[in-house]
């Protein structure tokens, strides 16, 4: 089943496997009151997930959560933490303070 990870191809850097995608709904501070989270493992078993709303740093830079661990609901928790002590570091947000990522990278 981990076959893929044996995969060497020549100008290819990495390639990470989508494990889990998950819809979290979230009623109080992003303005669509959801957001998705993907988590990916790489080829030497690391997990990291992502969610497809970002938020705009002071400069306007776009971040996502992100979250790491050693099995999917572990990953799952720590994005979603992340991305909530994101939104900790203002009571109010707008629309304008959000990115959806693109459906392509997404």
């Amino acid at each position: 089943m981990d076959d893929w990870k044996a995969i060497s191809i020549s100008g290819i850097a990495s390639i990470r496997k989508c494990i889990a995608e998950f819809e979290v709904i979230e009623m109080n501070k992003t303005p669509y009151h959801k957001f998705k989270v993907k988590i990916f493992e790489g080829i030497k078993g690391e997990i990291t997930g992502y969610t497809n709303l970002l938020i705009k740093d002071s400069d306007g830079v776009p971040y996502p959560g992100v979250g790491r661990g050693y099995c999917i609901e572990e990953t799952l928790r720590n994005t979603i933490n992340n991305f909530l002590e994101m939104l900790a570091e203002k009571e109010i947000w707008h629309e304008s303070d959000f990115e959806v990522a693109d459906p392509y990278d997404f």
